[in-house]
């Protein structure tokens, strides 16, 4: 009975202890992605993303159907036309193929960059809106839960102030799309948003471009 006593009275103290410690620590977390990406003015950024995007995906899909319809036009032509047309219907499609991998290789360049040429300053004021309601809160840590390799799995609402920067983010209304403009052109290097912070909503990464058709076996001579 000593020895219960004496080990309740010590776990008594360690739980004590570590009450203080904690209270002494406020930690919070926040989705920085989700704050972004979810804002009025993040939405808007996605929605030209979407845009351009498909713009390449068009591009990228008449070269496919010129490849294809070249593809099979050789294979009905063969044993029946000549080696000539047949030799220029082989150069049509590797051609065809050569562009396809140089376009999805421009397409995917670009809508990196210009993802993060539109997110950037959503990103940057986010960040700057953040620090605010953690000084504001008294946050000694706050975790990001979109950032890579997080080890965060669950957080009570009560930590979470990802809505409270979504609420200050479109209270804001344009400013943070206008700190700094968006770059359309493909030649201009664009800020890297922080990392775990870049994409926005259903576009976590932007679409591979489809990967070039397989070059038929070139005609007998």
């Amino acid at each position: 009975m000593k020895q219960f006593v004496k080990a309740t009275a010590i776990l008594a103290g360690l739980l004590a202890f570590s009450g203080i410690g904690f209270a002494q620590c406020k930690i919070g977390v926040v989705d920085m992605q989700e704050a972004v990406t979810g804002s009025a003015e993040g939405k808007e950024k996605a929605a030209k993303f979407d845009l351009r995007v498909k713009e390449w995906t068009d591009k990228l899909d008449k070269i496919k159907a010129d490849i294809d319809t070249a593809q099979k036009k050789l294979q009905s032509q063969q044993g029946v036309a000549s080696q000539t047309i047949l030799a220029g219907l082989n150069k049509t499609i590797t051609d065809k193929q050569t562009e396809l991998q140089r376009t999805s290789e421009d397409a995917q360049k670009d809508v990196d960059e210009y993802r993060d040429s539109l997110l950037s300053p959503v990103m940057e004021v986010a960040q700057k809106t953040m620090s605010e309601l953690v000084m504001e809160k008294g946050y000694d840590i706050v975790y990001d839960m979109s950032a890579p390799n997080s080890p965060i799995v669950y957080a009570s609402k009560v930590c979470n102030i990802t809505d409270e920067i979504k609420t200050r983010l479109n209270a804001k209304g344009p400013t943070a799309g206008t700190a700094k403009p968006a770059a359309p052109s493909t030649n201009t290097a664009a800020p890297k948003p922080p990392a775990g912070n870049t994409t926005p909503a259903g576009n976590a990464t932007a679409p591979k471009p489809p990967a070039p058709t397989n070059t038929p076996a070139a005609a007998p001579k």
